[in-house]
């Protein structure tokens, strides 16, 4: 009888000590489950809106964008992410890739923009929106304005990028001094002959402007 007793009390630990454990890991998963959702790349609800074709508003398109931004840093790219949007539905989305590609131009806005147009199969983006996780650097500008974006949103600017080293600053320093004071050398050579290519264009009557 006391081996009994001694064996049902072990069992009853036991029980209890696996039912503590069990609660405990559900508690674990809850609370891991609600960090997910609320720090992963996209929250359910935002999920739900991209999978049921609703309309997303400012802040869940930056978030995408923050999101992607995040998760690019994990995947051995660099911290910036974009998205191109039109009437609050993505059209694209990119991230930087310099270091994983090899190329330097594949900052996270130039890659949203070649998605975008190639989705659309245009080189006009009016109409559509860009949100950054960062302000773009000069060769992202440019091309925003190129691909004649609507309207641009970032999230932080070029001072927090500078404090990560990442800065642009010099080179729109760069760019406001005269050719002959930029530390990049530069010498015009052969104008006269390039000019050829330019003259040709003027005259083309079936030119595709842009």
């Amino acid at each position: 009888m006391k081996k009994t007793a001694i064996s049902f009390t072990k069992k009853t630990t036991h029980s209890r000590k696996n039912s503590y454990l069990s609660r405990l890991w559900l508690v674990l998963l809850l609370v891991a489950g609600g960090w997910v959702t609320a720090c992963g790349p996209q929250s359910e609800k935002e999920a739900a809106k991209t999978e049921n074709n609703i309309p997303m508003n400012e802040e869940e398109l930056m978030r995408k964008a923050i999101a992607l931004s995040i998760e690019n840093v994990a995947n051995g790219g660099g911290p910036f992410g974009a998205v191109i949007a039109k009437d609050g539905h993505i059209i694209a989305t990119g991230v930087n890739r310099v270091t994983a590609n090899h190329d330097p131009t594949a900052h996270a806005e130039v890659s949203a923009i070649r998605a975008a147009c190639e989705k659309l199969d245009t080189f006009d983006l009016s109409g559509c929106e860009i949100y950054t996780s960062c302000e773009p650097c000069p060769m992202c500008l440019g091309a925003i304005y190129w691909a004649r974006l609507d309207k641009m949103y970032f999230a932080n600017n070029k001072d927090d990028a500078k404090q990560i080293d990442f800065d642009d600053s010099f080179i729109y320093d760069e760019l406001a001094l005269p050719l002959s004071e930029r530390k990049l050398p530069a010498e015009i050579l052969l104008r006269d002959e390039a000019l050829k290519a330019f003259q040709l264009w003027r005259e083309k009557t079936n030119k595709i402007e842009y």
